[in-house]
């Protein structure tokens, strides 16, 4: 990508490095804005990433052709992975222990509800299935 008339150019892992930055930075500010009382935190970057890719999309897709930034973007993608669901396992991690520990019972008979359901819809599938076969 070309900056400034040409003058700065940048290609490459270093565009893709710079895009990453410059969303975490861009959506770590827009999380911060309060208004009234509400704010969108963390959820800032997503809507920026949202953003970047909307306006940026061809110059992305022209630098992300070769094989070094696609495995790159790769590398970036599993990373922020990795830091979301960490992120949501120290947050939700205690109270889901505890809310685990209060309502054993509850838990244990809805999974197993959830399961008896989905077996029993799979059956009813196969039923059906089984006798539309035979009509024809």
């Amino acid at each position: 990508m070309d900056f400034f008339n040409g003058i700065l150019s940048i290609h490459g892992v270093s565009f893709l490095m710079i895009s990453v930055i410059a969303i975490a930075a861009l959506g770590y500010i827009l999380g911060r804005i309060t208004i009234k009382g509400i704010s969108l935190g963390t959820a800032g970057v997503f809507i920026v990433a949202l953003i970047y890719g909307c306006i940026f999309y061809k110059q992305l897709s022209d630098e992300i052709n070769t094989d070094f930034v696609g495995n790159a973007l790769k590398i970036v993608d599993n990373l922020g992975l990795i830091l979301f669901v960490t992120a949501v396992g120290f947050i939700a991690g205690p109270n889901f222990f505890g809310n685990f520990k209060k309502n054993f019972k509850s838990y244990i008979s809805l999974g197993f509800i959830i399961i008896l359901s989905g077996a029993l819809t799979t059956v009813v599938c196969f039923l059906i299935a089984k006798g539309n076969s035979d009509l024809t």
